[in-house]
């Protein structure tokens, strides 16, 4: 019988992974770039930008490789056939198995990045990783309790910077449009508060982004506590 189904059956797999990645690689840039364009006008999803990439880029790695072996695997079953030869049946379904694995594994790369809950998907992965180890308890308190908190430390940091004048209206407006980042960042570079306390604030900047997008009802007590201690030293800074 000839042998020539399986030169074409792994020719037409190494040529179709080929182009089913290429297809899967220049969605993802039209994401990411999508992606880009979102953190920029939002600076709130720079966390969870952050996270997302991080993901992306160990999964595409996997993917890559994964391809890569289909690909040889294909060519070199495709090679190594001939009509006085007949492949292994073993090494026709363990290439086979590969093949089906980078398409799969393509599918299961694709998906989340299409995932319209990515944003908050991510945000409830990083805040779980931000969990205490097991065995030590964390007391938790309304999501709205932190929520106040912290706007109660927003309005207190811009208050601070109209008074100083620290900060230029956009295109004449009265209203001050830094965000919360924008406005930490300039106390601190006009040296009115340490470095210590810098971090302490972009912490609390951080995990706000993550409850709000993670769209969690409870929030970490301490947490809380710290944005209320922070709104006593805004108070006092001179």
């Amino acid at each position: 019988m000839s042998n020539d189904y399986i030169y074409w059956t792994f020719s037409a797999a190494a040529q179709s992974i080929s182009a089913f990645v290429a297809f899967l690689l220049t969605g993802y840039a039209l994401v990411h770039t999508l992606m880009e364009a979102a953190r920029e006008k939002d600076d709130s999803l720079e966390e969870i930008h952050l996270s997302l990439l991080s993901n992306y880029h160990e999964r595409l790695t996997r993917l890559a490789w994964l391809t890569g072996a289909a690909i040889i695997f294909s060519l070199l079953v495709v090679y190594f056939n001939r009509s006085n030869a007949t492949i292994s049946n073993w090494l026709i379904l363990f290439v086979g198995i590969v093949d089906l694995a980078a398409i799969i594994q393509g599918l299961a790369f694709v998906v989340p990045i299409v995932d319209p809950n990515k944003y908050r998907k991510a945000a409830e992965k990083v805040l779980e990783q931000t969990q205490p180890e097991p065995g030590h308890s964390q007391q938790v308190a309304p999501a709205a309790e932190f929520f106040d908190a912290f706007l109660d430390l927003e309005r207190q940091v811009r208050n601070y910077l109209k008074q100083k004048g620290l900060y230029i209206p956009s295109r004449g407006s009265p209203r001050m449009s830094y965000s919360f980042r924008q406005m930490i960042d300039a106390i601190f570079q006009n040296e009115k508060i340490d470095h210590q306390f810098y971090e302490d604030l972009l912490e609390i900047n951080r995990y706000r982004n993550l409850v709000f997008h993670g769209h969690v009802d409870k929030a970490d007590l301490t947490m809380v506590q710290k944005v209320r201690a922070a709104v006593a030293r805004i108070e006092h800074l001179e």
